[in-house]
């Protein structure tokens, strides 16, 4: 189920034999699974030397490179990266080749973009003067250096001749980082390479005589550097803040934690997992939430009930989420982060007074707050679940009271807006409702408890004598006689309940 070799690199005949793999690029169909042991290409490999102790390393844990080259599955798989690396050394070579995967609808476009773009990878499509196949080249190699990498072959000889190397890394900006031997080709690496800084260079090969004029090229030569797995997944969006309604259903969405690895995202060195490490606290249930392996979604797993705001320890929860590489190997490099989550309120409680009757005392003709009504409500304070309203809805057809909250303790406070009469009525009774600025979820209701009755008893006040009319007007013509009748002036006393004697 694998490509044919579409990228011949040379014919044998027409080359001295070049340690390394004889195929540096493959293209293989990914089929619905990789079987266990089963045959999946055959990767060429010759030190010219005899391939004594030569020793094949996977970039994939699941697969393995046989003595003989052959490259099988160790267990049954049906989940790969995009791309496999080979690493082959002995005692005298050492080389890479890489492996894509292909999925099935991209064999035929694939293979089109392979055959059109080869020129540009440097693989030759006909036979030239220069052979320069892309060289393959871990990061983080360690000294000594320099190190030779890859070797550029010309097919009609080297006699009197001399290769020279260009490009970005060589002789351009960072400069001195390859090099060739002007004489046989042989190509360098003088340092360490680091792919997140610099992932590939594409760098120039040509043949020149003894007098520098150029013989043969240029010919493209690519350097591609091969990740490994130097780089942690992190965390970089902080804080993570996540909120969920009390009493959401099972595997409610919370939130999503996502981290980045600066490794190659086609490799397994970027391939994250994620994981709960620890969540605080641990009540009503240790594992209140799951977080998706694959796409770091933190969801609710525990029930509706459970997920309960007033009978929580705390409606804040913390957890530590990690996040490794290496698709959650234990060999992977792992990053933390901590995520919290808020359970928010809902109206499932309704306000409830902390007595069926008030009592209240005052005296007539003044005006205020005569009584603060208290009630009680189970759900968050500071939100529209708890916050009451309250009304008056029998005892007030004077519109003589008014209630208002107290925004800090909750409280209603009826207020006389009116001045009271004692003689009209020396008692007043009222029925107060309370509410929530927001609805109850449909399956709460207001009951009797969302009720109150409030005594008022007015206190009566001596009051002075009213005139009648007042004021009064009088007109006499001038020069009448002293101790003529100007005015007879009329007088009541409010207080009609007492006996009041009234002087002039």
């Amino acid at each position: 189920f694998f490509f044919p070799q579409v990228l011949l690199l040379a014919c044998a005949e027409d080359l001295e034999c070049v340690p390394g793999f004889q195929q540096k690029v493959f293209y293989i169909e990914k089929p619905f699974e990789f079987r266990e042991d089963r045959l999946i290409l055959n990767l060429k490999f010759d030190d010219c030397q005899g391939n004594n102790k030569l020793n094949f390393e996977v970039s994939n844990p699941d697969f393995r490179v046989e003595l003989d080259g052959n490259l099988v599955a160790l267990k049954n798989v049906s989940e790969v990266g995009r791309a496999l690396f080979v690493h082959a050394r002995s005692e005298h070579a050492e080389d890479m080749a890489e492996i894509f995967i292909l999925e099935a609808n991209e064999k035929r476009g694939a293979l089109k973009e392979i055959l059109k773009l080869e020129g540009n990878l440097g693989i030759p499509r006909q036979k030239r003067a220069i052979l320069a196949t892309p060289i393959l080249i871990p990061e983080n190699q360690r000294p000594p250096f320099p190190r030779l990498v890859g070797k550029v072959i010309r097919s009609e000889g080297t006699e009197g001749v001399k290769f020279r190397l260009s490009g970005k890394g060589v002789d351009q900006d960072p400069k001195g980082i390859f090099r060739i031997n002007e004489m046989n080709g042989d190509v360098s690496v003088t340092r360490t390479l680091d792919r997140e800084a610099i992932a590939n260079y594409e760098l120039e090969v040509e043949v020149v005589d003894v007098n520098g004029k150029t013989l043969d090229g240029p010919v493209r030569l690519d350097v591609l550097v091969i990740d490994q797995n130097d780089n942690r997944p992190m965390f970089k969006e902080g804080p993570y803040v996540g909120h969920v309604m009390e009493g959401s259903a099972t595997g409610t969405t919370v939130m999503r934690m996502a981290a980045f690895d600066a490794d190659d995202a086609g490799t397994d060195n970027a391939l994250l997992r994620y994981n709960i490490l620890r969540q605080t606290p641990t009540k009503p249930s240790p594992n209140m939430f799951y977080i998706d392996p694959e796409k770091g979604d933190i969801v609710t797993v525990v029930s509706p009930a459970l997920l309960d705001r007033e009978t929580m320890e705390s409606p804040k929860y913390e957890l530590v989420i990690e996040a490794k590489d290496m698709g959650g190997m234990d060999v992977g490099l792992t990053g933390t982060a901590t995520a919290t989550i808020l359970i928010d309120d809902k109206n499932d409680h309704a306000p409830e007074f902390t007595k069926k009757e008030f009592q209240a005392t005052v005296k007539e003709g003044v005006t205020g707050v005569i009584v603060n009504l208290t009630v009680g409500d189970r759900d968050d304070p500071a939100t529209g679940a708890w916050r009451a309203v309250y009304s008056i809805i029998n005892g007030n057809p004077g519109q003589s009271f008014e209630i208002h909250t107290n925004p800090q303790t909750n409280e209603g406070m009826l207020s006389v807006v009116k001045p009271l009469d004692y003689e009209i009525s020396a008692f007043h009774t009222l029925l107060i409702k309370v509410e929530n600025e927001d609805p109850l979820i449909p399956d709460i209701t207001y009951g009797p408890s969302s009720t109150a009755t409030v005594q008022i008893t007015v206190e009566d006040v001596n009051e002075g004598p009213v005139f009648h009319p007042n004021p009064m007007a009088v007109t006499k013509q001038e020069n009448i006689p002293v101790g003529s009748v100007v005015l007879t002036v009329n007088a009541t006393d409010p207080d009609t309940l007492q006996h009041q004697t009234i002087r002039w």
